[in-house]
C-alpha cells in the first residue's frame, strides 16, 4: 500500500519537476547589438540639420529566435535608435522602439520556407540587411533614394522555394501588405497590396570562389493612385582561398535598382518619375583582421514633379565615394573609420559636396544567428 502511495505521488508531481529542470523548445535565444557611430560632417554643421555631428547611439538591436515546436519558428528583432526632428528653431531628440522584423517560419516543408509578419522583404543583395552588417556606415543611394529611409520592410506573406538543381537555385515570392512606411507605395486603398519576385543562385566557380547572381521585381500601387515598378540585379563574388583564408580574402559586389513610379494628372495620361542607382564596392581582408573597403554610388532622377507627389524625389544626378578601413578583433566586435565625399543637392549654405568622417563601434552579445550569405 505504501509502495503504491509514493508511485501515486511521485507520478503526479514528476512531470511538473522534470519540466521545470529540462531546456524548453519555447526558451528562445536571445541576441543584442549596438552600435556607436562618430560623425563629422560640413552638411551637419548647420543648427537645425537633423543629422547630427558629434558622438551618438547609432541603434540598438534586440533579438529573440526560438522554435515553436517542430514545425514553426518565431523571430523578433526590436530596433532603438534616436530620431532628430526639428520643432520651431531647435531640433528635438527623442528615441523610437519599434520591431524592425516580427515573422513567424515554417520548418518542415520540404524545400520550402513559409513565412508570415513583418519582415525586410527579399528586394535586391542589401535590402534585408540590418544596420549592423551594412558594408558601410550608410545604405547604397539606391536603397535610401528608391526603397526608402528603412528600406522595403512591410508586413506579409513569403513562400522560398528551393529548386532541386546542381546548384543553390531559390525562388521567392513575397505578398507586402503595402501600408508601411515604403512612400514608393503606401496606397490608401487599403485592399492594395505589393508583389515581389527574387530569383538568387549560388555557383561554386572553384574551391576558393564563388558567384552570387540575384534579380528582383515588386509592382504595387503608391500614395497618388499611380503604379510603382522596381526592378533590380546583383552580382556578388567572393573569394576565400583554402590556404591563408584566415588572413586574406576578397569580395566584389554590384548591384542595380530601377524605378517607376506613375504620377497620375487629372484629365490626362499619367506622368512617370523615373530612377535608377547603381553601387559598385569591393572589400579586401589584407591582414587577420584588418580589412579594407572602396565604394562608388550613382543615382539619377527624372520627371519628378512635387506638384503631383509630395514625396517627389530630386531631380538630377547624386554621386557617392566612400573608403573604409575595418578592425573586427572578434566575432563579436569592430571598428569601423570611413570617409564619405557624396555629390549632389546642396545644403542651407549652398554647398554641393557633403565630405563626412565616420567612426563606428560595432559590439554584440549573446547567441547571434548567422546572417544570409
Amino acid at each position: 500500500m505504501k509502495n503504491i502511495l509514493y508511485f501515486v505521488i511521485g507520478s503526479f508531481f514528476a512531470p511538473s519537476f522534470l519540466w521545470a529542470q529540462q531546456p524548453s523548445l519555447n526558451s528562445p535565444n536571445v541576441s543584442a547589438n549596438a552600435l556607436f557611430l562618430y560623425r563629422n560632417s560640413n552638411f551637419a554643421s548647420d543648427d537645425l540639420s537633423t543629422t547630427r555631428n558629434g558622438i551618438d547611439l547609432e541603434e540598438a538591436e534586440v533579438a529573440f529566435y526560438s522554435d515553436v515546436d517542430p514545425y514553426t519558428r518565431l523571430n523578433i528583432l526590436l530596433s532603438l535608435h534616436p530620431e532628430y526632428e526639428v520643432n520651431g528653431t531647435k531640433v528635438e531628440k527623442s528615441f523610437v522602439l519599434e520591431p524592425e522584423e516580427l515573422f513567424v517560419e515554417s520548418n518542415q516543408v520540404p524545400n520550402v520556407t513559409l513565412k508570415v509578419g513583418k519582415f525586410k522583404a527579399t528586394f535586391g543583395k542589401h535590402n534585408y540587411l540590418h544596420t549592423h552588417v551594412f558594408p558601410f556606415i550608410d545604405a547604397p543611394l539606391g536603397n535610401t533614394q528608391l526603397l526608402g529611409d528603412e528600406g522595403l520592410n512591410d508586413a506579409g506573406v513569403s513562400a522560398a522555394y528551393l529548386v532541386p538543381t546542381d546548384w543553390f537555385n531559390e525562388i521567392t515570392l513575397q505578398y507586402l501588405q503595402g501600408e508601411g512606411e515604403n512612400e514608393e507605395f503606401n496606397s490608401p486603398t487599403p485592399s492594395d497590396g505589393v508583389g515581389l519576385i527574387h530569383w538568387k543562385n549560388l555557383f561554386d566557380l572553384s574551391e576558393a570562389l564563388t558567384m552570387e547572381l540575384g534579380g528582383s521585381y515588386a509592382q504595387g500601387k503608391n500614395s497618388i493612385g499611380g503604379t510603382t515598378s522596381l526592378s533590380g540585379g546583383d552580382l556578388t563574388f567572393k573569394y576565400r582561398p583554402i590556404v591563408g583564408g584566415k588572413y586574406h580574402s576578397w569580395i566584389f559586389a554590384i548591384e542595380y535598382i530601377h524605378r517607376n513610379l506613375e504620377q497620375p494628372v487629372a484629365g490626362a495620361r499619367s506622368k512617370d518619375e523615373i530612377a535608377e542607382a547603381w553601387n559598385i564596392w569591393t572589400k579586401y581582408q589584407f591582414a587577420e583582421r584588418w580589412s579594407f573597403l572602396l565604394k562608388r554610388d550613382e543615382f539619377q532622377a527624372d520627371g519628378a514633379d512635387s506638384t503631383l507627389n509630395t514625396n517627389a524625389l530630386n531631380n538630377g544626378h547624386i554621386s557617392k565615394t566612400a573608403a573604409a578601413f575595418v578592425f573586427q578583433p572578434t566575432e563579436f566586435s569592430s571598428y569601423q573609420l570611413e570617409y564619405d565625399l557624396t555629390h549632389g543637392p546642396s545644403n542651407s549654405k549652398g554647398d554641393v559636396d557633403e565630405k563626412a568622417i565616420y567612426l563606428r563601434a560595432n559590439f554584440t552579445i549573446g547567441a547571434h544567428p548567422a546572417h544570409s550569405y
